[in-house]
């Protein structure tokens, strides 16, 4: 479902996918895995979905009121019932109804500020492994130069070429890089954990070493980045959607000041007129029955029984005596009206809106420099990493590289034109660039995340790479090798 919503906001907005560096499907399925998985990523996404079911909750009138009413002591009515419904002022539902949309287009933005943090913490995490990767690889190859050195340096101490404190020096520095070699391996773990938590999986999940990932297009002009930051960043279109609901808390607060409506239907049972016959009246109540036709009458209550029955012609007379008031049901259509006229409570609430409005402006105006500055550092580390992987790629390492090979050779022959401590120190060099080398790649990797992050999405593309300089099929030729040794690492480790 998270997949068909972003493919469907990336189709709407015209703004492609965040780049999965192409060519690294393994790297694309931990994308896909998180986008589906990561629990703080599934968090915004059903905040999202409760912020849309907000928007018919407020655009729906109050329930209508029905009330009824028993009457006690009236003679006349006996029941009422009363059935009424407010309506605000004319256009409030339409506020309510814009600022909730608002609020939910701010909750969607920040669903997608969420996504590509989600995507740099992944692509983070998996770079952070694969330079673990690539020191294990590049420490374990010079284990193997050192093992290569300890038999010549043995094969020359059988000849009295060499001497012990040579052979001193080769284990101690044997030593010193399968130490180190295992603190990258004791380090595995910790890397796995950090990617399986972005992922959404449980931190002890096995994740075999990296595949060797390419470098990232060409970095455009810095201008091209910033404004790419000021128009696609979720964060920065999440506060324009706030300063959205807070122009609608104006209208809304304004509105306070005028009247609201509540029609209402009211319906009243009225009691009929009670009948009496004298001749069913029983000798136990008569006198009270008859003092009540007195004082109907306006006689005395107490005037003798007889004059009243004459008077009235009770005693002959069967046909039914109304006594009691009554009359036909009576129904009532009402119009109620509130009156605002509080009106400093009204101006204070306008007042208060006014200023969140102008607050929220100035927090994405902060959030704009604030985005600015990080922008601009992340361009500076790109370039900064860049420098430092095409010297230790294009010069230090090959140098380095050919100084070990011709010491190598000269001390390999019987002659030993080499010294020994030059030899070790051209292994400790090229050992130190190669490290040197694969961190500036991290380095890379990871300052481009993070622009990427900022910028909401992948920098346009100029063309070329961000790695010039040698073939592409060397580059290509290189990889495939990382790729091999990495594969025999983890089939080793398994």
């Amino acid at each position: 479902m998270i997949i068909m919503l972003l493919a469907a906001a990336f189709a709407a907005t015209g703004v492609e996918p965040p780049d999965v560096y192409a060519g690294n499907d393994e790297l694309r399925g931990y994308l896909l895995e998180a986008a589906e998985n990561n629990p703080s990523l599934l968090a915004r996404y059903e905040t999202w979905r409760a912020a849309l079911e907000r928007i018919p909750q407020v655009t729906s009138l109050d329930d209508p009121m029905l009330s009824y009413g028993q009457f006690i002591q009236s003679e006349a009515a006996r029941a009422r019932f009363a059935l009424s419904q407010k309506f605000p002022w004319f256009g409030t539902l339409r506020a309510r109804g814009d600022k909730a949309a608002a609020e939910a287009d701010a909750a969607l933005q920040a669903f997608f500020s969420e996504r590509n943090r989600v995507i740099a913490e992944v692509k983070k995490a998996y770079f952070e492994y694969a330079f673990l990767a690539d020191a294990v690889l590049v420490t374990e190859a010079q284990l193997e130069v050192l093992d290569y050195m300890e038999d010549v340096v043995e094969s020359k101490l059988a000849l009295g070429l060499a001497n012990q404190d040579e052979l001193l020096r080769v284990s101690i520095e044997k030593a010193q890089v399968r130490d180190r070699h295992d603190g990258y391996l004791q380090n595995k773990p910790a890397r796995m954990a950090r990617l399986n938590e972005a992922l959404g999986r449980d931190v002890l999940s096995e994740i075999p070493f990296p595949q060797a990932t390419p470098l990232p297009p060409a970095l455009p002009p810095a201008e091209t980045v910033l404004a790419r930051v000021d128009e696609a960043n979720p964060d920065l279109k999440a506060l324009e959607h706030v300063l959205e609901s807070r122009e609608r808390d104006i209208e809304l607060a304004r509105k306070e000041g005028y009247p609201e409506f509540t029609a209402g239907l009211e319906y009243a049972a009225i009691s009929k007129p009670r009948q009496i016959r004298p001749d069913r009246v029983s000798a136990d109540n008569l006198a009270t029955g008859y003092r009540l036709l007195n004082t109907f009458t306006g006689r005395t209550p107490f005037e003798p029984v007889n004059t009243a029955i004459d008077a009235y012609g009770l005693a002959t007379s069967r046909e039914p005596m109304n006594y009691s008031d009554g009359g036909d049901d009576e129904i009532m259509l009402s119009l109620t009206v509130s009156v605002p006229l509080w009106r400093k409570r009204i101006k204070a609430g306008i007042e208060e809106a006014r200023l969140l409005h102008r607050a929220a402006g100035h927090d994405k105006r902060s959030r704009e420099l604030a985005l600015q500055r990080s922008a601009r550092m992340a361009i500076f580390e790109v370039e900064d990493a860049l420098r430092r992987y095409r010297l230790y790629r294009d010069t230090l390492v090959p140098q380095a590289a050919q100084t070990y090979e011709s010491l190598q050779s000269q001390y390999s022959t019987a002659a030993g034109g080499a010294d020994f401590l030059d030899l070790l120190d051209s292994v400790q060099t090229l050992l130190s660039f190669e490290l040197e080398q694969v961190r500036a790649t991290r380095d890379v990797q990871l300052a481009a995340a993070e622009l990427e992050f900022l910028m909401g999405g992948p920098w346009p593309r100029t063309g070329g790479t961000a790695a010039p300089a040698k073939e592409n099929a060397s580059d290509q030729e290189a990889t495939y090798r990382i790729n091999v040794q990495r594969s025999a690492h983890n089939e080793t480790e398994g």
